[in-house]
């Protein structure tokens, strides 16, 4: 245990310079991503708690560290209605009532409404982190739109591994290297985000975010591909390789007073031409909208 500690606190004062960045970045990749993978049984138990946890979603914040310097608990703890696709690709939309989080503690665990993380190594000033999140990445069943009838479920998934933010203050960068860690599509993904405020003042905290997401073939055909036991003459075969979606949102809050906040947010993605190709996607875009009321602890 001591040793352990030792360890913690090494990695917590250690500087971060981008020799060390690449290095780290690696071994936490080869040690937690590569490590021989636990039960399935487990993984999915954890994946249902992430998801009740951060509720949905697609969309991406950029924040390297709270603007607090408070110990303890920080951020803000909300409640709303999100308006969704039923599946990326279809037209069809769903209202989901979820926890609208954005809290830290101690500027090293941290949940936001679409990721779960930890710190494993900052700089001094806490404006760049190093550490492991995890994301869910949602599937669909046959039931969710008319060109899935006859379709197999595709299983959600919980998809994980290193991530770096920096913040800049101007503006914020976030990249993340994930697999997946519950073996649903058994693919990866590059995600980045940069993340700009536009106004901040006693009432307002509002910005706008353009994110990335870099799909390998495996993970782009599990989820936009149609095999041969599902085609039919109006859904063929399909094969979809690798591609990157980008998306562009807004969110903020709105301070109603010392203690409570109004909460929302605004993302649009443009699937990539591989995924738009398939025969089961109705549309290109995939928006989702959320307002909520929070407390900020």
């Amino acid at each position: 245990r001591a040793g352990k500690q030792a360890v913690v606190r090494m990695w917590r004062t250690m500087p971060l310079t981008p020799t060390i960045a690449v290095a780290s970045l690696s071994a936490i990749y080869d040690r937690i991503v590569m490590a021989p993978k636990l039960p399935i049984s487990a993984l999915r138990k954890t994946g249902n708690i992430v998801l009740l946890s951060v509720g949905f979603i697609a969309n991406s914040t950029a924040h390297a560290q709270a603007d607090t310097t408070s110990t303890g608990w920080n951020g803000t703890v909300g409640v709303g209605p999100i308006i969704f696709p039923k599946y990326v690709g279809g037209k069809q939309k769903q209202i989901w009532p979820i926890p609208l989080l954005s809290i830290n503690y101690n500027d090293t665990f941290y949940v936001e409404l679409q990721r779960v993380g930890v710190y494993l190594l900052a700089s001094d000033d806490k404006k760049a982190g190093l550490g492991f999140a995890v994301e869910p990445r949602f599937g669909y069943s046959a039931k969710d739109g008319i060109r899935l009838n006859g379709m197999a479920t595709r299983r959600s998934s919980l998809e994980g591994g290193p991530t770096f933010d920096w913040d800049f203050d101007v503006v914020a960068i976030s990249i993340a290297w994930f697999s997946d860690l519950n073996r649903s599509s058994h693919g990866q993904s590059v995600r980045a985000a940069v993340y700009v405020p536009m106004l901040k003042n006693d009432y307002w905290d509002v910005g706008t975010l353009l994110s990335a997401d870099r799909m390998n073939g495996r993970l782009a055909n599990y989820y936009f591909g149609v095999m041969a036991s599902e085609a039919t003459a109006q859904r063929p075969q399909y094969r979809a390789n690798s591609g990157t979606n980008f998306a562009l949102g807004l969110s903020g809050t709105y301070r109603l007073d010392k203690r409570h906040v109004l909460i929302f947010g605004v993302n649009a993605t443009r699937l990539n031409r591989e995924a738009a190709a398939s025969p089961i996607v109705e549309t290109r875009r995939a928006d989702q909208f959320y307002l909520g009321y929070g407390w900020t602890l």
